[in-house]
């Protein structure tokens, strides 16, 4: 009667082990199936991270006045053609392994761009879009900042989406060692310390602001 006894027992216990183990199986399916949701989940944000052009911030129109008190002759589509085509220049330069700018850009930054360029650039750069992102006057120097959206295809095939940072200094020339050459008085002679000056503060001789000056590339990253 006592072995009869214990054998149920035994048949008992081993129920509830069965129940448990179907409820710990259970249980960890459900986790296993949300963490594969979640895996999910991120593997198609970082898909479309990838594959979704980088958003800008463009203050283009809250701007434009200010950059013209300075510069009445400047054409927006103009400097943004000039910031489309140093982005894509970047960017093959990255491709090609060395700076491939000739002009536009200061000494200092081309000189050090090498460090800096992206090492699993492989093709097919495309330059989405760019965007007036601020207008520094606050000193004797004019610097305009632009955002870039910009994509390529990286060594393993795969399509990455960048945003880069381009700073453009207002400058007479590129010809000394700063890359940047100050202009003097056509009346005087004296030196015209703020770029974008529309009078010479010694004889009051109205200036050309416009003549002989250009945008010079003095800083670009990846944001």
């Amino acid at each position: 009667m006592e072995t009869t006894g214990g054998i149920i027992l035994l048949i008992i216990i081993a129920g509830g082990a069965l129940v448990a183990l179907r409820y710990v199986a259970r249980a960890a399916l459900r986790v296993g199936n949300l963490a594969s949701v979640l895996s999910g989940i991120i593997k198609k944000a970082d898909f479309e991270a990838e594959t979704t052009p980088k958003s800008l911030s463009s203050a283009e129109p809250l701007l434009l006045d200010r950059i013209k008190r300075d510069f009445p002759e400047y054409n927006p589509e103009l400097i943004r053609q000039r910031v489309m085509k140093d982005t894509r220049m970047f960017y093959e330069s990255a491709q090609a392994g060395k700076c491939l700018y000739s002009d536009g850009i200061s000494d200092q930054l081309k000189e050090r761009l090498p460090s800096f360029l992206p090492p699993d650039v492989a093709g097919d750069i495309r330059v989405h879009k760019v965007a007036l992102a601020a207008y520094d006057d606050a000193s004797e120097d004019r610097v305009l900042t632009f955002q870039a959206a910009a994509s390529f295809r990286d060594r393993s095939g795969v399509t990455r989406q960048r945003r880069l940072i381009l700073k453009y200094l207002a400058a007479w020339s590129t010809d000394t060692m700063t890359g940047v050459k100050r202009s003097n008085c056509p009346n005087c002679g004296a030196p015209v310390p703020i770029v974008g000056s529309k009078v010479c503060r010694y004889c009051g001789s109205a200036l050309k602001v416009w003549a002989g000056t250009g945008w010079l590339l003095t800083d670009l990253r990846e944001d």
